[in-house]
């Protein structure tokens, strides 16, 4: 009689135990990681085993899959749905569920990177110091140089070196000036950055 209590003890043991480790079809370990980066909404995780969903929000720092896994259940969290104008990439996020696996899926996300330019109309040498005929724009800390044409009258293109994200602003401005002109920008030097190079900013440079 000892014997059946004895081993109708260890059975009840063995079942809380498994279920308080996640163990059986009820598990207890969170799907769970963090979000870098991301600026941009449409961001969709899918874990592929479960076909469990989750859409995030912009600006999430965070995320936890709803359905909860088992010791040893496998889970492959995934990109679904890119974001609009961004490209997210997860890492550590296959493997089988324990404590130290499930809570640390990382999801890295980085928004598209653009070119923004235009051309520079009317610079011309006046042939005395031709170094100082040229101008200098800037978006931010980033400069743009653009200096007299080979070809009188011909426009001048220009691009900033370092790109803008997608959906973020920029303010172009004219940080120097030619000694024989005087420079203006077009309305669109202030605005958001397309989903796309945008090369359409116009200076105009005339005598003073």
């Amino acid at each position: 009689m000892k014997s059946v209590f004895l081993r109708a003890g260890l059975a009840l043991l063995c079942a809380v135990v498994l279920k308080g480790c996640g163990g059986g079809n009820d598990g207890n370990l969170l799907l769970s990681g963090t979000i870098s980066g991301l600026s941009k909404a449409g961001l969709v995780l899918v874990n592929k085993p479960t076909g469990e969903k989750l859409t995030i929000a912009s600006g999430a720092g965070s995320f936890q899959f709803t359905r909860l896994l088992a010791v040893d259940e496998e889970f492959d969290v995934e990109v679904d749905t890119q974001p609009t104008g961004a490209i997210c990439t997860p890492s550590a996020n296959k493997n089988k569920a324990n404590v130290y696996t499930a809570y640390y899926v990382v999801i890295t996300c980085k928004t598209n990177p653009w070119t923004l330019g235009g051309v520079v109309k009317g610079l011309e040498s006046d042939g005395n110091d031709a170094t100082n005929d040229g101008v200098t724009l800037a978006n931010g800390p980033d400069t743009a140089s653009a200096q007299p044409p080979a070809t009188p009258g011909a426009d001048v293109q220009f691009s900033f070196a370092n790109f803008v994200g997608d959906g973020s602003p920029y303010g172009v401005t004219v940080l120097v000036q030619p000694s024989n002109k005087t420079c203006t920008l077009s309305p669109d030097a202030i605005g958001t950055m397309p989903a796309g190079d945008y090369r359409k900013l116009v200076v105009t440079c005339v005598n003073k």
